[in-house]
């Protein structure tokens, strides 16, 4: 697994995984429907936890944004725990913690991703930014790269990247050449709040994992 932290290292946008892997983007808008279809619905308890979650978010964030052991507290782990993913079938890994740099006009923006693994087959990346807010999708390059070091290829890979303020899901298949999608972005900030629909994302990408197991 040491070749794939070297690969990250190398990994800062799309373009660098198409020359190095030829990963190209899905043109079939059915290829990663997972996200639209067939969702479960949520119990009384998963609802009033969603809920309890958005609240907590909300005291936090007031105070500014919320670092990776924060969100990590106030949000993900029991977003975890109320899709399941804490208990039988599934395991989780945390292998990976690796820097992210960006180059914007005014400044290098420096973040940190952590990385969680459910069943080798659900990567969940948090991307943490201690002065600026990193957007969702300029970690999307390196997660890819972490799935398409998946261990058993012939199989769907799903991946979920957050800043603590918006979530996007991704699929990643590699029947002959590597091909991905994504979905839209979830957002955890307004008071419409989409975590509901997150969670059960989630727990639909939790049943398809847990079935290659």
């Amino acid at each position: 697994m040491t070749a794939v932290l070297g690969v990250t290292d190398h990994i800062k946008t799309l373009n660098d995984l198409q020359s190095r892997f030829g990963l190209q983007q899905a043109s079939d808008d059915t290829f990663f429907n997972e996200w639209l279809t067939n969702l479960p619905q949520l119990a009384n308890d998963q609802q009033l936890g969603v809920e309890r979650l958005k609240n907590r978010y909300d005291y936090h964030r007031a105070e500014g944004l919320l670092l990776e052991g924060t969100f990590n507290a106030v949000v993900l782990s029991p977003l975890l725990e109320l899709a399941g993913f804490l208990d039988p079938p599934f395991r989780l890994k945390s292998p990976y913690g690796v820097s992210l740099e960006l180059e914007d006009p005014d400044e290098i923006i420096r973040g940190f991703i952590d990385t969680l693994i459910v069943q080798e087959h659900l990567w969940i990346m948090v991307v943490e930014s201690k002065h600026t807010s990193i957007p969702v999708p300029a970690a999307l390059p390196q997660l890819l790269a972490y799935m398409l070091a998946s261990p058993q290829p012939e199989h769907p890979v799903y991946g979920m990247a957050t800043n603590g303020d918006e979530f996007v899901f991704l699929k990643l298949c590699q029947p002959d050449s590597p091909v991905y999608d994504t979905s839209r972005t979830f957002s955890l900030f307004p008071r419409r709040h989409e975590l509901g629909e997150t969670l059960r994302i989630l727990m639909r990408l939790g049943t398809l994992v847990a079935e290659y197991t």
